[in-house]
């Protein structure tokens, strides 16, 4: 399988708002949420804002050619941190490296501080991003507190090395 991280253009964001549903749908089963009277779990999700948003970086994640999930990228200026802001897979492509190689693809786009948070209630992505960045980092990365005290968060630096 061919693992690929396309740019969304602005003729993607329908298909972004759409996946992010999806997301909230796998997320609540372990959140909790209910969906609304309209029968969805997001009220308001403007994709455009962070379209449109400089500090921002929107990617569709691709297998085969057929879309696979999504990243989103925040470039934290204040901190000059690249944070993993969104990451969904669909179900269909999960516990086949898929997450892994995509997360891999999008941490080598930035050289330089990188910052990955989760929050308590989602032990899967808990267990799936320490797993990924000790691979990724050869275990050189750190574990603090996400700065709303909702989770973890792994920090490390990538430098290109290969």
């Amino acid at each position: 399988m061919i693992v690929v991280l396309e740019k969304i253009t602005d003729e993607g964001l329908d298909a972004l708002k759409n996946l992010f549903e999806f997301a909230a749908y796998d997320l609540s089963e372990l959140n909790s949420s209910n969906i609304n009277e309209k029968g969805s779990y997001i009220s308001i999700l403007n994709c455009r804002d962070w379209y449109e948003d400089p500090n921002y970086d929107l990617f569709f994640i691709r297998v085969d050619g057929e879309l696979a999930g999504f990243v989103i990228i925040k470039h934290l200026l204040e901190e000059e941190v690249y944070y993993l802001n969104h990451f969904f897979i669909l179900r269909k492509n999960r516990r086949n490296n898929i997450g892994k190689q995509a997360a891999i693809q999008a941490f080598k786009l930035y050289m330089g501080k990188w910052r990955v948070s989760q929050f308590d209630w989602n032990t899967p992505a808990q267990i799936f991003w320490r797993k990924v960045i000790k691979e990724f980092t050869s275990d050189q990365y750190y574990e603090i507190r996400r700065k709303d005290n909702k989770g973890p968060a792994q920090e490390f630096t990538y430098c290109y090395s290969e």
